[in-house]
């Protein structure tokens, strides 16, 4: 996942900016002014960056130093930390707000990354999860996930909301609110050359011509593009 991500962090983060701005992540969090703010695979600092308004202070935490370098060069007031999710580098019960964002699709085993946020979260503070949701139906989700790993091999699963639901359950946290939030999204904004190799782009548009329709992902051709349903669930949580 370092590797893929150390390679493509310019391109990433311009390809990114902007796509959780329509989501009303801020209001759904229901940080209290002025709140310390942590996210666990930040990135580029897109997602974190929402929360200044409301925040004192903002920390990012990712594995790859060519992300955080994107994050302190777009977002200057923003913490970045080199960390792992499994052992973050933060105090038990520090954090009024610990996230994450389209990243627990990138971890085989989500139970222990979760509850290591659990973990950094003050008694009254909050875990929020965002992450792309597959679809409920087995085989829908199969071929989502098989369409995924083609696209980018640091891919381990997107889960049905009802899985992430399990998955928070069992990290010990008691879900307060949930939302889905659907949107059209293009291919030719999917998968950028350059931060993708060519190769792989097309091994992706001829998965999507001859399985496309297994997906659940709703893919139909627009010229010499294709245009699909992106679904992302976002999870509101406490410690139970």
């Amino acid at each position: 996942m370092a590797r893929e991500f150390e390679r493509a962090a310019a391109l990433f983060g311009e390809r990114t900016q902007g796509r959780f701005d329509h989501m009303g992540v801020v209001e759904f969090a229901r940080l209290r002014f002025p709140g310390v703010v942590a996210e666990v695979g930040a990135g580029t600092g897109n997602f974190l960056a929402l929360f200044a308004p409301v925040a004192r202070r903002l920390v990012a935490i990712d594995l790859t130093p060519a992300m955080l370098r994107q994050a302190r060069s777009r977002h200057p007031g923003m913490a970045a930390i080199a960390g792992h999710g499994a052992r973050l580098p933060l105090r038990s019960r520090s954090m009024d707000l610990v996230c994450t964002a389209q990243v627990l699709h990138h971890v085989p085993h989500p139970v222990p990354f979760v509850r290591e946020m659990r973990r950094t979260a003050r008694a009254d503070g909050r875990v929020l999860v965002v992450d792309q949701a597959a679809p409920e139906r087995f085989e829908e989700a199969v071929a989502m996930n098989e369409l995924e790993r083609l696209r980018d091999p640091s891919h381990a699963a997107s889960r049905p909301p009802s899985a992430l639901r399990v998955v928070l359950r069992a990290a010990g946290l008691e879900i307060e609110d949930e939302r889905i939030v659907s949107g059209t999204q293009r291919f030719s904004n999917w998968m950028w050359p350059g931060e993708h190799p060519e190769e792989r782009i097309d091994a992706v548009r001829g998965f999507i011509a001859a399985r496309g329709s297994e997906t659940g992902m709703g893919f139909e051709r627009d010229g010499d593009d294709w245009v699909f349903e992106r679904r992302r669930i976002m999870l509101l949580a406490r410690r139970a």
